[in-house]
């Protein structure tokens, strides 16, 4: 297996919530509320009133709120706004997941965009404010994980073949464990790199280790081509690329990204569901 490390956030940016439909318990002496349907000119987390200032989405931006909810119930009676890796943390991600998807037309861990959820600082929660905002945020490239500011809105950007979508690379240059360069390739030209699918990893599964990717990936690949595990020994490797989690932008459930790479022969077509016959000669 080779493995690569990167910066890329694969889920989202998480504090949790209880609920979307009904506000706090406590009466708010702070009306503020962030809109859904605006663009920022910056991804940046600053969640006070003050550096609010939303944009139309025809202006040239890098984040685009697609759904903002209000927290209820006991997660919206607590005294601070609920915590990291904690259980209205994926009650929150889970509505933002559900909504990207819909307002995408597609999965967005399949594609070159970052999902991100705020939630009210601590003060701005002592002062009453109780919502939630998800955003996304357009990336360069799987190899440039910074935003890509863009000057239109993302709704139904995953439907059809999308050019945000990850699908074909050439070979990757890695630096150590680090990936450093993995141009996009057309399918249907020479390319040795190719991406099967997000795997995540089951609640059991406390580290990603070498050994653990590698099974997962393994055999989201097989699933991918169309063949057995055991078909793809000697023809291709498996490559994970993983999130490594920062300080604004907290990494929720495991999972990695798995490539198929073709280290004899570069591919003239994609693998996907093409089955066993298709597989390049074992070396």
């Amino acid at each position: 297996m080779r493995r690569l490390w990167g910066t890329t956030v694969l889920v989202a940016l998480t504090v949790g919530v209880s609920g979307c439909d009904s506000g706090p318990s406590e009466q708010p002496t702070s009306t503020f509320a962030p809109e859904a349907g605006a663009c920022h000119a910056t991804a940046s987390d600053d969640r006070s009133p003050e550096a609010y200032a939303p944009i139309p989405c025809s202006s040239k931006h890098e984040a685009e709120t697609f759904l903002v909810g209000l927290i209820r119930g006991t997660d919206g009676a607590a005294s601070a706004p609920p915590a990291a890796d904690t259980e209205a943390m994926w009650r929150l991600h889970d509505a933002c997941d559900s909504e990207a998807a819909r307002f995408l037309g597609g999965e967005w861990r399949e594609s070159r965009l970052a999902m991100r959820a705020l939630t009210p600082s601590a003060a701005r929660w002592k002062a009453g404010e109780r919502w939630y905002r998800c955003d996304l945020v357009e990336m360069l490239a799987l190899d440039r994980w910074v935003p890509n500011p863009r000057a239109n809105s993302l709704r139904a950007a995953l439907t059809a073949d999308s050019p945000l979508r990850l699908t074909c690379f050439t070979e990757p240059e890695e630096d150590g464990d680090a990936l450093v360069d993995l141009p996009p390739a057309s399918c249907t030209g020479p390319h040795g790199t190719e991406f099967a699918g997000i795997w995540p990893a089951g609640p059991e599964v406390e580290e990603l280790t070498e050994e653990v990717m590698e099974a997962g990936c393994r055999s989201t690949i097989a699933q991918y081509v169309g063949a057995p595990e055991t078909a793809l020994k000697g023809r291709l490797e498996v490559l994970a690329y993983v999130a490594e989690a920062e300080p604004e932008w907290l990494a929720g459930r495991l999972s990695a990204m798995c490539f198929l790479y073709s280290p004899n022969q570069p591919l003239d077509r994609s693998l996907k569901n093409a089955g066993r016959s298709a597989l390049p000669a074992a070396r």
